[in-house]
């Protein structure tokens, strides 16, 4: 009886663990590379729509910048209209990402990358160590941490 007891508990077990949804981990890091890239594209395109949708829009989203940390939407959101208004032609500077370092835990993931910066003449001025942490939201990622350390 034990035997049968154990045996049962066995394939029970490979039952319901088999019935888990694989993940793609390609398609999840083109997506999460995607969100990064769409995301910096806007701050720079001063396409305020397009970064706000990268996003998760609660009190747990930050964003860091070498000596500067904002915590909770809202107040990214102020930070965000304010830089806009200061300054809201679209930049003439090009970014590249580059040496992507991502790693997914089921619906959460962080990356860590390169960015170079160059001006519209195309010389190079800046490299940025950037990180993100992403959760999945209703099938997309968002960002719940941007952090940005220029070199």
């Amino acid at each position: 009886m034990k035997k049968y007891f154990l045996t049962l508990i066995a394939i029970l077990f490979l039952a319901l663990t088999s019935c888990r949804e694989k993940i793609d981990i390609n398609k999840e890091i083109e997506a999460i590379v995607a969100v990064c890239e769409k995301e910096t594209g806007a701050y720079y395109a001063r396409d305020f729509q397009q970064q706000y949708e990268c996003f998760i829009h609660d009190e747990t989203t930050s964003v860091i910048y070498a000596e500067v940390f904002i915590d909770g939407w809202h107040d990214i959101n102020a930070a965000y209209n304010q830089v806009y208004e200061r300054d809201p032609a679209p930049s003439t500077n090009k970014f590249e990402n580059e040496n992507y370092k991502i790693k997914v835990y089921g619906d959460c993931a962080w990356a860590v990358y390169d960015q170079y910066l160059v001006d519209k003449d195309g010389t190079f001025y800046n490299q940025q160590r950037e990180v993100r942490f992403l959760e999945k939201v209703d099938g997309e990622w968002k960002i719940v941490l941007l952090s940005v350390l220029a070199s």
